[in-house]
């Protein structure tokens, strides 16, 4: 039996943005993305999940003290992304489109560090655009 167990924490942020490729045309960014290519954008309520692993502390009972797993993702998640216009307010998005998918991948790039210092490995992350999408970028399946 192991001792290794997976929690998961959610969080909630909302953000506008905006679907543009300055490697597309203007025409072909309004047949690709639609009405997700408006000049003003649009903004969704987004539920992040947050999947850490490692053994149940035998002292605690816990993996992760929640409270740290809590300031980590309030720092380094809802504090920068809630409430901004993602493609103006966050320098990696100036370039990068940011679709559920591309925040899935930045949100792991944000949180893995802070959570190493845990000495806590991150096993994935999953960006929820509305009830119907979702982005997951699943760590343990990809072996990283």
């Amino acid at each position: 039996m192991s001792d290794t167990v997976r929690i998961t924490r959610t969080v909630r942020f909302s953000a506008a943005h905006r679907y543009h490729s300055d490697r597309l045309s203007d025409e072909e960014n309004r047949r690709v993305f639609g009405k997700c290519n408006r000049p003003h954008g649009h903004g969704h309520d987004y539920r992040v999940d947050v999947g850490v692993v490692g053994p149940v502390d035998p002292v605690t009972g816990m993996v992760m003290n929640l409270a740290d797993l809590d300031a980590v993702l309030k720092e380094h998640v809802v504090e920068p992304l809630d409430h901004g216009f993602l493609n103006y307010d966050v320098e990696h998005f100036a370039s990068v489109v940011p679709t559920c998918e591309n925040i899935a991948l930045y949100v792991v790039d944000l949180i893995t560090e802070p959570l190493e210092h845990f000495g806590i490995r991150l096993a994935g992350v999953r960006v929820w655009e509305g009830n119907d999408l979702y982005a997951e970028v699943d760590l343990e399946e990809s072996g990283s």
